[in-house]
Formats: C-alpha cells, sequence, structure tokens
C-alpha cells in the first residue's frame, strides 16, 4: 500500500484513540469514519460477541449477520496463507508490545473470492490484570490500490527494461559503425569526381593508391586521364560516362587502367550525375574498387571447374548428389554410359530401374536407413549394363550439414567392383588407382582402419602431420602425438557417435599452420581428409590487429590505447601517477609537400619504431592522427624520471633519418601532463597534454612544456569573446533570425524557433564560441531577457496563430528570475502567453530536480508551453518526463542525421517516437535535410519537423514568405 494511502486511513482512524468503552456499537458507528465507507466492528473478549457495521458486512457481499460470532469463525475468514501473521499481529498488540495492531491481509467474501483489506484494531478497556476486554476494528478494501500497486511495479520494470534494451541497441550500433570503417579501409575502394566546366577530375587519396601514384589535389586533365587506361577499353568507358551526362541515369562499368609499375588493374566503377541549381549536369561523381583479385579468384575457379569436369569423365567411379528426402539430383555421365538410361529415366527415382530386381528391396532399405537415421550410405548391389551384363556396384554416400546439423544434401560415388568380386589382383588394381588419385589431391588424406592402425597416408599428409614415411601399419597413438595428439581424440570421438561425420580446425606443429579436418569412413576404417586453410586464420589474425592498431605505424590505435591506460590504472597502486606525453613532429608539413607522403609515411614510421623500441614495456604509445603521438605511463616513478625519459626521447628522435636517400633532421615539441591514479580522469588529463602542446608548438617549439592551468591562450580568448560580448548589446551587433517549424503530415507552417546571431565588427562568430562564454561569466541573465523581449516583440506582428520559441539557457534558468523575464518579455510586447515556447534541455532537472521543477510550474502557470529540446542526446532519463509534464518534445537532429536514402530506419529515433506518442507528448524532429529524411520522419508519424530542406532561419519577412507559401496552423 503507498504512504499517501495509509496516511489518509490514519487520519480516518484517529479518533479511535479517544474512544471509550460503550455498551453497544450505536456510538461507535456514530464516532467512526462518519459514514465513511470503512467497515467497523466490535469485540468484546468477556462475552466473545463480535458485531459489525454495514459498510463491513458490504465488504464481504452480506446484508446482515449473527449477533455473536466466535473468534475461530472471524478467523476462518482470513486467507489461510495470511492468518499467522493477523495472529501474531494481534497477539503482540494484547501484550502491548504495538500501540495499535494494522495489518494488510486477504478476506473471504461471501462468494468464495478474496479481497485485499488493512484492518487497524486498538484495545479500548483491560483488566487489572492488564489482560484486553474489549476492542474496536476498522476494516478497508484496499483491493484496487493493491492492483494499481502491482501494475505501476510491472510498467517501471517494464520502462527500466526498455532503457536497458536503448542502451544495448546504441552500444551495438557503435560496434558496427567501427566494423564498417574498417571493411572500408581494406576493400580498396576509392573515391573521384569529374567536373564538367572545369574539364578535368580529382581522386581522393585511395584513388591514387589504387593507381600506386602519390596522391595529390591537383586536377587531371583528359589526357592525363586518358594514359591511365587500357588502350582497348578506353573509348567503350568513355561511352559509358557520356552516356550518363545524356541520360543522367547512374550506371557501372568495368574497365582495365594501368598500375604505376606497368601491371593491369581491373577496376569496378559506380558513376552517376550531379546536377546544378539550373538543372544542367555540374559535374560526374563515383566510386572505384581494385577488383583485379576477384578476377583472378574467378579465372582459378573456372579452371579448377574445368579439370573437375574433366577429371569426373575420365574417373572410373560415378558421383552422384541426392536432396535430404532422398531425391537423386544429378549423376554423373558414366551412369548413362553405363545404363543406357537419360536423365528423365533416372531422376528422381528411376535409377532404382538399373538394378537387378532381385537386389532392388535390398539396395532402397540400405539408401532409407541413411535416410531416416543421418548415417553413411555403403552398399553393394548389382546394376544391369547397356550391353546387356551385369556388374557389381559399391556406392557410399555421406551428408553435408549445416551450422545447426541439418542435411542439406548428399554426396554419393557409385564403384564399378565387379572384378573385386571375380579377382583380388583388379581390387588391388583398383585401389591403386585411388591412391593416386588421392595422392595427388592439394588434400592430406589418411585412413585408419578400425584397430587404429594407418592402412593410408599420402605425402600431404604426411607433411601436415610432419612424419617421415613409412607410416602404414603404424599405431594412431604413435602418430598422433605431442600437437597432434588432439587428432587422436577426435579419432576415438568419431569411432563411438556412430560414424557420424566429424568436421573441425586444428593448428599443427607447424608454426601459425591451421588445418579443416574432415572425418568419414565405413564398417571397417576411418578417413582423415585434411585441408590447409591457415590464410582464413591469418587475414582474422590481421583483422584483429587493425582493430587495435594504427595501420601505418604499428602503434597502437586511439580506443585500445586509453582502454590499456584505463586497465593500468585499475591495476596500480593508489600512490602511483598516470601521466601523458604529447607529441607532434615539427615542420612535418613541408616534409609531404616537398617530398610527398610517400616519405612522409616513412618518417612517420621510424619515429614510431624508436618510441616504441625506447618505451619498451614502460608505457603504450598512440598515433593520434597526422603527425601526432601520445605516450602513456602508470607508475610509481613515472613522475620522478619524466625529465631523463623526455630527454631519451629527444636523443632518439633527434638522430638522422634516411629515407631513399633523403637525410631528415627532426625536431618534436611535446606537451605533458599528469596525476595522481586516485583523482585521475583520463580525458581530462589528455585534453590537458594537448593543451600543453598546443602551448609549446607556439613558445617552444622543439621543446616541451608541462599544462599550467594559467595557459594563456585560453584566457585571453575568453576575455577577449567576454569583453566584446558586454557590448554587443549596446552597440547593437546581436540580431535574432527565424527557423520555421511546419507540420510534418503536410509542411504547413506552424511557428518559427528564434536564433541568436552576433554580428562582430570582425565578421560573425558562431553561438557555439560566444554562448558558453555568456554562460560562464553570467552575461546569459542580459543577453537572454533582450533574446525573449525582441522574439515575441517579432510574433506579435506575425498571424496569431504561430507559435515562437525561445530558447532559455540552463545558466539563465538558475541566476535570473525566470518568471519575471518571461512576464515583462510578454507584457512590453503585448504577445499572448500561449504563443510563446520556452525551449530548454534536461540539464535543468539535474542537480535540483524538485526545485526546478517548481520553477516550471510557475512557467506553466503564466500560460507559457514549455518544450525538452535535444531529447536523446543527453542523460534523456525517462523519469524527468515523469516529474515534470513538458508539452513538447524536441528530438535532436543527431538521431535523422544517420537516414541518408530511402529504407533506411534508425532503431533508437523509432523507439523515441513509440514511447513519445504512448505518452501523447507531441515532437519536433530537428535538422530535416533531405526528401529521404522527411518521408521516415513522415511515416514514423512526427508531429512536426524543422530544417534546411523545409527553411532556412532568416528574418521576419522570410517567415511570412512561408506562411503565404505554405499556409500556417
Amino acid at each position: 500500500m503507498s504512504i499517501s494511502l495509509k496516511y489518509a486511513l490514519h487520519r480516518k482512524l484517529a479518533v479511535l484513540d479517544d474512544i471509550k468503552p460503550a455498551d453497544d456499537l450505536s456510538d461507535i458507528w456514530a464516532l467512526a469514519l462518519n459514514g465513511s465507507g470503512v467497515g467497523v466492528w466490535d469485540r468484546n473478549v468477556v462475552t466473545g460477541e463480535i458485531r459489525y457495521s454495514q459498510a463491513w458486512l458490504a465488504i464481504i457481499g452480506e446484508t446482515a449477520a449473527a449477533s455473536t460470532v466466535d473468534m475461530d469463525v472471524a478467523y476462518s475468514r482470513v486467507h489461510p496463507d495470511d492468518l499467522d501473521r493477523v495472529k501474531a499481529a494481534m497477539n503482540a498488540h494484547f501484550d502491548q508490545h504495538t500501540h495499535v495492531y494494522e495489518i494488510e491481509h486477504r478476506l473471504r467474501t461471501k462468494n468464495g473470492d478474496y479481497k485485499w483489506v488493512l484492518s487497524r484494531v486498538r484495545v479500548i478497556a483491560w483488566d487489572k490484570n492488564g489482560k484486553p476486554e474489549r476492542f474496536v476494528g476498522t476494516t478497508t478494501d484496499v483491493t484496487p490500490l493493491r492492483a494499481l500497486s502491482e501494475k505501476l511495479s510491472e510498467e517501471r520494470h517494464l520502462a527500466v527494461r526498455k532503457s536497458e534494451e536503448l542502451t544495448a541497441l546504441t552500444m551495438e550500433l557503435a560496434e558496427r559503425s567501427q566494423a564498417l570503417q574498417i571493411a572500408h579501409r581494406l576493400a580498396r575502394i576509392g573515391g573521384w569526381r569529374w567536373d564538367i566546366g572545369r574539364r578535368g577530375l580529382r581522386f581522393s587519396p585511395e584513388m591514387w593508391v589504387l593507381f600506386g601514384r602519390s596522391a595529390t589535389d591537383e586536377w587531371v586533365s583528359y589526357e592525363q586521364m586518358r594514359a591511365f587506361y587500357h588502350p582497348d577499353d578506353y573509348q567503350r568507358t568513355m561511352e559509358i560516362f557520356y552516356s550518363i551526362l545524356k541520360t543522367r541515369k547512374p550506371s557501372v562499368v568495368e574497365y582495365r587502367m594501368y598500375h604505376q609499375n606497368g601491371s593491369i588493374l581491373n577496376i569496378l566503377t559506380y558513376a552517376e550525375a550531379v546536377q546544378a541549381e539550373d538543372g544542367s549536369v555540374s559535374e560526374v561523381r563515383g566510386t572505384s574498387q581494385d577488383i583485379t583479385p576477384f578476377r583472378k579468384i574467378e579465372a582459378a575457379l573456372y579452371d579448377s571447374e574445368d579439370h573437375y569436369r574433366n577429371m569426373v569423365e575420365l574417373h572410373p567411379q560415378i558421383p552422384w548428389t541426392a536432396a535430404p528426402d532422398g531425391q537423386v539430383l544429378e549423376a554423373g555421365p558414366k551412369w548413362y554410359e553405363l545404363t543406357g538410361l537419360t536423365p528423365a529415366s533416372t531422376l528422381p527415382f528411376g535409377w532404382i530401374d538399373a538394378v537387378v530386381p532381385e537386389d532392388r528391396e535390398r539396395a532402397m532399405a540400405a539408401w532409407n536407413r541413411s535416410l531416416n537415421e543421418l548415417v553413411p550410405l555403403d552398399n553393394e548391389f548389382r546394376i544391369m549394363r547397356r550391353d546387356g551384363g551385369v556388374g557389381w556396384f559399391r556406392t557410399r554416400a555421406v551428408p553435408r550439414r549445416n551450422a545447426s546439423g541439418a542435411v542439406i544434401r548428399w554426396y554419393g560415388m557409385l564403384d564399378d567392383v565387379t572384378d573385386r568380386h571375380t579377382a583380388e589382383d583388379a581390387r588391388r588394381a583398383y585401389e591403386g588407382l585411388a591412391l593416386r588419385v588421392l595422392e595427388t589431391t592439394s588434400d592430406g588424406v589418411v585412413v585408419f582402419n578400425r584397430g587404429d592402425r594407418v592402412t593410408f597416408a599420402n605425402s600431404k599428409a604426411l607433411s601436415f602431420l610432419q612424419l617421415a614415411e613409412p607410416v602404414i601399419g603404424a599405431r594412431a597413438t604413435d602418430v598422433l602425438t605431442g600437437k597432434n595428439r588432439p587428432l587422436y581424440d577426435y579419432l576415438q570421438r568419431y569411432k563411438h557417435t556412430q560414424a557420424q561425420p566429424i568436421d573441425f580446425e586444428f593448428e599443427t606443429t607447424s608454426e601459425d599452420v591451421w588445418l579443416d579436418v574432415k572425418m568419414s569412413g565405413g564398417e571397417s576404417d576411418v578417413a582423415m581428409f585434411m585441408r590447409d586453410v591457415s590464410e582464413n586464420h591469418r587475414v582474422k589474425k590481421q583483422e584483429l590487429y587493425a582493430a587495435r592498431h594504427d595501420l601505418l605505424t604499428g602503434t597502437l590505435n586511439r580506443a585500445a590505447f586509453f582502454a590499456e591506460i584505463a586497465a593500468s590504472m585499475r591495476n596500480s597502486g593508489i600512490d602511483h601517477i598516470v601521466q601523458f606525453l604529447c607529441l607532434n613532429i615539427d615542420y612535418f608539413k613541408e616534409i609531404n609537400n616537398q617530398h610527398g607522403h610517400q616519405t612522409g609515411d616513412a618518417v612517420l614510421r621510424v619515429i614510431a619504431s624508436r618510441l616504441m623500441i625506447l618505451l619498451g614495456d614502460d608505457g603504450f604509445i598512440c598515433r593520434l592522427g597526422g603527425d601526432e603521438f601520445i605516450i602513456g605511463r602508470v607508475g610509481d616513478n613515472a613522475a620522478a624520471s619524466v625529465d631523463d625519459f623526455v630527454a631519451s626521447i629527444f636523443s632518439c628522435i633527434s638522430n638522422l633519418i634516411e629515407i631513399e636517400s633523403k637525410v631528415f633532421s627532426i625536431s618534436v615539441s611535446m606537451g605533458i601532463a599528469e596525476d595522481d591514479v586516485l583523482n585521475a580522469n583520463i580525458d581530462r588529463i589528455y585534453a590537458q597534454a594537448d593543451l600543453a602542446l598546443s602551448e609549446a608548438k607556439k613558445y617552444a617549439k622543439g621543446g616541451y612544456l608541462w599544462f599550467r592551468p594559467e595557459m594563456e591562450t585560453r584566457l585571453k580568448y575568453f576575455k577577449t569573446i567576454h569583453n566584446d560580448l558586454r557590448l554587443a548589446l549596446e552597440r547593437h551587433e546581436l540580431k535574432l533570425v527565424f527557423q520555421p517549424i511546419f507540420r510534418a503530415s503536410d509542411g504547413v507552417l506552424a511557428g518559427a524557433e528564434a536564433l541568436l546571431r552576433w554580428h562582430h565588427p570582425k565578421g560573425s562568430i558562431s553561438p557555439a564560441e560566444f554562448i558558453p562564454v555568456a554562460e560562464e561569466s553570467g552575461l546569459i541573465c542580459d543577453i537572454g531577457a533582450w533574446v525573449l523581449e525582441t522574439a515575441c516583440e517579432a510574433a506579435k506582428h506575425w498571424p496569431s496563430a504561430l507559435p515562437v520559441s525561445v530558447n532559455v539557457s540552463v545558466r539563465q534558468f538558475e541566476l535570473s528570475d525566470i518568471c519575471s523575464v518571461v512576464r515583462r518579455a510578454l507584457s512590453r510586447s503585448g504577445l499572448a502567453p500561449h504563443r510563446l515556447k520556452l525551449e530548454m534541455t534536461e540539464s535543468v532537472l539535474i542537480g535540483r530536480e524538485a526545485y526546478n521543477i517548481q520553477r516550471l510550474e510557475a512557467l506553466r502557470e503564466i500560460g507559457v508551453k514549455i518544450v525538452l529540446d535535444d531529447f536523446g542526446t543527453g542523460y534523456s532519463s525517462l523519469s524527468y518526463l515523469e516529474s515534470f509534464r513538458f508539452d513538447f518534445i524536441k528530438i535532436d537532429k543527431s538521431f535523422v542525421a544517420k537516414i541518408n536514402g530511402p529504407g533506411e530506419k534508425h532503431p533508437v529515433l523509432e523507439a523515441i517516437v513509440a514511447m513519445t506518442s504512448a505518452m501523447d507528448l507531441p515532437t519536433t524532429v530537428e535538422g530535416v535535410e533531405t526528401e529521404p529524411q522527411l518521408a521516415y520522419i513522415r511515416d514514423l508519424g512526427c508531429d512536426y519537423v524543422q530544417g534546411f530542406l523545409l527553411g532556412r532561419p532568416g528574418d521576419v519577412e522570410a517567415l511570412l514568405g512561408h506562411a503565404a507559401r505554405t499556409g500556417y496552423c
């Protein structure tokens, strides 16, 4: 039961504390609850008489009851699971351990159901021995409140679970974004643009890498470009590109180009036209990918398939495949030569007609057993030849399974074993042929008999397992030893799983050599097939390396670096120091400009190598990007040895670097920051070291500086902006523009948001630069009041249906009497309160939630609308939506910005819209800049949209133009 309900009941029952003993129930009824609907009852302990009020009887569905009721009868109405608690609470009160008996329990009604009630009892008469003689009580039906409390609890748990699911989705999206970035780097894809007016092309750095040339920002002329193309492909490719200009339809084209080293590349290009504002085609843009490896693979695959076809045609065995249900799908050409049947008469079940009638039932029984029990097939029967003769044939088949174990195909082989039945020599000849075929395969093959002795091993298997001949006849325990021991364990497992094929990967005794191993066999032997899959493992290993390292220098990447520092801090002592050293190569840009990026990359690799050797295990190093590195150290001696360590860094880097006969003398500038592990914040220390590096590059190039709180750059910048901002209002440098807000369903104008602009004498200054200064200095109060008054005055001249939205800074909300500011702005302008919307972020509720909610309620009493801005980017706590009922929700533009084309979705955005819809909160989506984004927002059912697609910020005249063009609501 909720606290508020209990308090109300206590108030209603308080009069019972003053009740005096009475001779009948009437005086109690007069005093108790005054007809409130709460049941009242009275018990005389001496006589055992219990009397009930009509309200009490109504609770259990009775209209009348006996005047005398035994206590056992009263107890019989209590739910059995609650009876012990009720008796214990009653006895505790009788023994005067509690002032009042009070308990919730279930009470049986007339129809046999149970209700939840709150019972409260007070002894009003005691005998001389301190035993109770008479007591009175009240009973209240709390079943509905109990059900409501349980429902609220369920909804609260559901909200928590949904929040956790949203967090998990966000993390998953972040992981997928990182994986996509890695894939693009490995895919060898580059971008380009063809400017029609300039008559030239410009390539991305990745494109230059594809050509094997140094990247440049210069335009490439048509003549220069023609030299890249293979002569046989140039004319055809140009015709396709010119057709794009004419039809304005995207196209995909494949052609050959020359690499810098003279080799020929296969390039696959996607290109599309870009239209200018006047409708003409201004340029063609596209992406190109080097697909040379794929074409080589295709050629190799074709050769392999051709080899397989020839081998099948020449091989004495007849391959066949079947579906999971036993329908034969295909058979080798030898089958039709052998039997004289056609494919139509053979497939799917006609093959049985070629079997000698006496053997058909046995052949089908063996095949059905394999299908039903999913075990390999191994059977022999006679087949009628085309020439009228009869031969013995052995058929074997194994199922191929998918990852879940289900059979997706049967692969079989039909062997002519007639000679084995007539002569052992013929059998050995056939086995010799089979062994020669196995010897020529690229797979390793070892065959064991059921006694675990080797009966066959080709040379590839001996190489894989590093075995020396002879091994025929050797025991499996002697062959599969050492690091190969797991193969023996798999062999024994196979023998004890009713001959179910086994497929697994295994690392051999050779370093970094992995095999894909398959085991299958019949009644007398087990065959082990091994294929080298080391390349797949090397690729995976490279991918793992790329996920943690900078591929150019081999240092850690940003994510891995900070993760390692955080782990070291967790494992360090409380007296340890965490220290960051940010390094930047002096004049590195000149090296790139004068000698090319390849030379610059080589310099970076040399410096990274020297720093890693110098650092050893005494910390971590990361290339942050460009020519900037960061070194992190955690330990008890970090601070004490920093001077010597810095000197070592300067010493190792200052050594001359020789790249392709060019000698470079390199120097670095460095910024250093540190803190105790207990007080350290990695992001803060990094920012401090980076700030110190910026100072060093300006004032101590080639040297280093420790971070100091009084770094002059930030202070000077803050003072400059602050001083100019003080005079901005007086000089009328601050202006308002209005970005229109439209109804999502039909594009009708629904209002506008006032945006602040600063036209400084030296040029426009972004709000992102001066608003933080205004907030930190307190000027935001005066500026915010001016914005409110100016916006209200402007809106007064709009159509009366259009509201104006004004952003209220958290600092303005906290520092000023915001209610007085709003009233003054409305009074001076004469604007109706309901036409003013105040937009503020959830930060107003963080830290001082209860107090600020009171101020929000006071604003609402004025009549203005309250909008929760930038929802989804901060804490976005659902508790804030429950604490205060906002009038509108504004969803941050970062969500819709991720919608790049038709059909794309954003699950977090959809979850937010679904939640606000369920709470009946109107939503405005910011940052809508493309038609696919607008279509997606409309499909989600959002109420309003705002963005450059429908209207950019402008003056009042521009806003009224939108009203005239779209209408307004």
